[in-house]
């Protein structure tokens, strides 16, 4: 993967703003006191729409498509927050998400992608680590619908947005 550029994160954050919502910077001194630290903050990600940072790298990743395949629509595997920072980007800029999940993964988390508009296809690991079964999966179903194949996190322009976290705490 090719580490993302300053201005890349830049870009990204502009992007995203209008999709996000701007989380709290709280500081906690258990935590600094059980770190040795003098101060420590915490970003609540979770009170971000869809629970969690994932939907800024979801969001700016899908604004990379170009339209034919943002009506196609996309392709990802996850067990959890990415799955449903995705649906929940795909259902506001209208591109159809699809997750591959473990059979096995909390059935709140299915639901909650679902919730959110993606389809949610369930894959079966068996001996194999859950995460293989679920992206040789994802990678079948991408080749076969012709969708995008999205990678969690081993993607520069998901990180790119996902460091909008990141830049929002420093303003």
């Amino acid at each position: 993967m090719t580490v993302p550029a300053a201005a890349d994160l830049a870009r990204a954050y502009a992007a995203t703003r209008v999709a996000t919502r701007r989380t709290p910077l709280l500081e906690s001194a258990a935590l600094a006191r059980m770190s040795g630290a003098a101060r420590v903050f915490v970003k609540a990600e979770s009170l971000q729409l869809a629970g969690s940072f994932k939907i800024r790298g979801a969001y700016w990743r899908l604004l990379q498509l170009d339209p034919g395949e943002r009506a196609k629509g996309v392709v990802a595997y996850s067990s959890g927050n990415f799955a449903q920072g995705l649906a929940a980007a795909g259902a506001m800029l209208g591109v159809p998400v699809t997750i591959v999940m473990p059979a096995d993964a909390p059935e709140a988390k299915r639901r909650a992608t679902e919730g959110h508009g993606a389809r949610v296809i369930l894959s079966h690991h068996g001996d194999r680590p859950r995460e293989e079964a679920a992206a040789d999966l994802a990678c079948a179903t991408a080749a076969e619908a012709g969708l995008v194949l999205l990678h969690p996190f081993d993607d520069p322009a998901i990180v790119a947005g996902q460091a909008g976290a990141g830049l929002e705490a420093l303003e």
